[in-house]
């Protein structure tokens, strides 16, 4: 038990003395930007049925939700992976392969069920292999997973001679298009993951070791966590998760598409991930965050659709905003460790 600025802390065996510490309510506060989101989500609300009351309607609503949720399943293990100082920019490519994957297993005999497993596997692998090129041959988390992403990308155009995948059983497209007990499925495919890594990242040892190897690398290894395993998980989830919603996406739209994803697919979950509070220099984040930072994307282009305004606005407010949220970010560090002194 050590004591700081008057506040009781309690330090695990062998913890590491950096952000991962459990902080005061005041800390805790700082440390997180959900109120802020929160409050920037009505407002966004509120101005929109303003501008069109069809927008405040349940099933614009729920639309937004949706349309969200593909985002968030991908930003989840993204979220971990910033956490423990990592990046992944492949994602939006491991996503189209996922999709078409799965696709194209689907048309050629095998089942459904078995099929999505597949898909799944392969961006697992995908994961795996940006882990051994980021830890074994030290190429930088940013080079290694950008040159991922081109270079699957290329895989998806070959593999499928630009032609999208279709048709697909329709058992699997009603796992996109259905509902259960009135809400749709890819929703409840959402809440799922969404809090599986909840619970994992606040819950767990595991978690625990991702912010101390995002908040002091060194530390982490020296304290006996082991940094290489933790990568390697940290990169396959990611694959596995973008594989999984490229899967998603197919069964709502009916084909493995080849220009889904991409590039909008990574920049979209990446934004989600930092206007969400994630740091973008490790150790600070939750799944939180990150969920109402996906739903925000999707509110403003459901918002200036509905009002009628051209769509190349809705990348110069997201752009606006991430800049504000990483310097947001740099400040609250800021006034973190300052009160931890």
């Amino acid at each position: 038990m050590t004591v700081r600025g008057g506040a009781s802390e309690t330090i695990a065996p062998g913890a590491i003395d950096t952000p991962v510490i459990k902080l005061s309510l005041s800390r805790r506060l700082l440390a997180r930007q959900e109120l802020t989101l929160i409050a920037v989500l009505i407002l966004v609300g509120v101005l929109a049925t303003l501008r069109n009351p069809s927008f405040g309607t349940s099933d614009n609503l729920l639309q937004v939700i949706r349309a969200a949720v593909v985002t968030f399943i991908v930003a989840c293990p993204l979220t971990l992976v910033t956490i423990g100082g990592g990046f992944d920019f492949s994602v939006g490519a491991v996503f189209t392969l996922g999709g078409v994957s799965a696709a194209y297993f689907m048309t050629h005999g095998i089942i459904w069920p078995l099929a999505i497993l597949l898909g799944i596997a392969v961006g697992a692998a995908i994961g795996a292999l940006n882990a051994v090129t980021i830890d074994r041959l030290r190429v930088p988390p940013i080079i290694t997973t950008l040159g991922t992403f081109y270079f699957m990308s290329g895989v998806v155009i070959l593999f499928t001679d630009g032609i999208d995948i279709a048709p697909l059983p329709t058992q699997f497209n009603a796992l996109g298009t259905g509902s259960t007990l009135g809400v749709p499925n890819v929703i409840i495919a959402g809440i799922l993951v969404g809090i599986a890594y909840h619970l994992v990242l606040e819950r767990t040892r595991y978690g625990y070791n991702v912010r101390s190897l995002g908040g002091n690398r060194l530390a982490a290894t020296e304290n006996g966590i082991p940094v290489r395993r933790l990568d390697a998980w940290l990169y396959i989830g990611a694959g596995a998760l973008a594989a999984f919603a490229g899967i998603v996406y197919a069964a709502r739209t009916g084909s493995g598409q080849v220009s889904a994803g991409g590039s909008s697919v990574t920049l979209t979950a990446i934004s989600a991930v930092l206007i969400g509070g994630t740091s973008l220099f490790g150790g600070i984040g939750t799944i939180t965050g990150t969920a109402l930072g996906a739903i925000l994307f999707a509110e403003i282009d459901n918002a200036l659709a509905v009002a009628g305004i051209d769509a190349l606005y809705s990348n110069m407010i997201i752009g606006g905003i991430l800049v504000l949220a990483v310097a947001a970010d740099s400040v609250r560090r800021g006034r973190m460790f300052s009160l931890k002194r």
